[in-house]
């Protein structure tokens, strides 16, 4: 009991911190990325993206859709197919290349509020578990959207958490930069 007592202080701690060296400037904050870690219901590590876009929802929501261009923005992907796709979601086989090793697997990408809520998960191949969500939301001001990023990712082998994280978060602010400068370029 005591240890989780002196984890919550601890974590509080940090919260305070966090708050004090948080930026207050709307501009600032614009280009930030907040990622953390987190886990789903079944107890699967993640992580969770923050960050604002300057588009519509549209045209953010076409670049979340462009299965066409999606090498571009997610250059971890070395192939993609699209098995099926409707105005309900699309059903992507990739296959990506990680360190050394290639992993293949399918994605059942659901369009669950069309220009708000896309979620996945996996239905095949590679990994025991995959699932995460792309979240359009209202930003703080017109055509400034703030979108919300999860990803969980159950590798079904034991590989150190640590490194798997650390190296997937400084992928995904690269992403974001990438996505921004689509966005920025039209």
């Amino acid at each position: 009991m005591n240890d989780k007592i002196q984890r919550t202080g601890f974590s509080l701690v940090l919260l305070f911190i966090g708050v004090m060296l948080a930026p207050y400037d709307v501009a600032a904050t614009d280009e930030s990325i907040i990622i953390e870690d987190v886990t789903n219901d079944q107890g699967i590590h993640g992580l969770r993206a923050t960050f604002h876009l300057q588009a519509s929802r549209e045209t953010i929501w076409a670049l979340l859709t462009d299965y066409d261009r999606f090498k571009e923005t997610f250059k971890g992907i070395r192939r993609i197919e699209i098995i099926n796709e409707n105005e309900r979601g699309a059903q992507v086989r990739y296959t990506i290349k990680a360190w050394i090793l290639t992993f293949d697997y399918t994605l059942q990408r659901d369009y669950v509020r069309p220009y708000e809520l896309i979620t996945w998960r996996r239905t095949g191949g590679d990994f025991r578990m995959i699932s995460g969500a792309w979240m359009i939301l209202p930003g703080p001001s017109d055509n400034l959207h703030e979108i919300v990023y999860e990803s969980y990712v159950d590798v079904g082998f034991l590989i150190p958490t640590a490194l798997v994280r650390n190296r997937a978060a400084k992928e995904l602010e690269k992403t974001v930069v990438r996505i921004r400068e689509r966005l920025a370029a039209g």
